[in-house]
């Protein structure tokens, strides 16, 4: 199968024909992971499930407050938080 590189915004983009996504197990919105090897690109379908647990984990929250403490300026507290200094 061929296919023309197009434009999308400032990127470029290719479009896949649906038998070609469908032989590749490849479907609308799943999200996968693009590399560049020997000049060649290789599409494939990210193998790590992105949910809040897997960004967080291997610390706990006092080690991720300690690492931001200090480092950015969040500005006034607003609302109703509560914020242990």
């Amino acid at each position: 199968m061929r296919a023309i590189i197009g434009r999308w915004g400032r990127s470029l983009a290719v479009r896949l024909p649906v038998e070609l996504a469908a032989e590749a197990g490849l479907s609308e919105g799943q999200r996968i992971e693009l590399v560049a090897v020997d000049g060649e690109i290789v599409i494939r379908p990210t193998q790590i499930p992105i949910d809040v647990d897997t960004l967080f984990e291997g610390r706990s929250a006092e080690e991720w407050r300690a690492l931001y403490r200090g480092s950015y300026d969040w500005g006034p507290d607003v609302g109703r938080e509560v914020t242990e200094e």
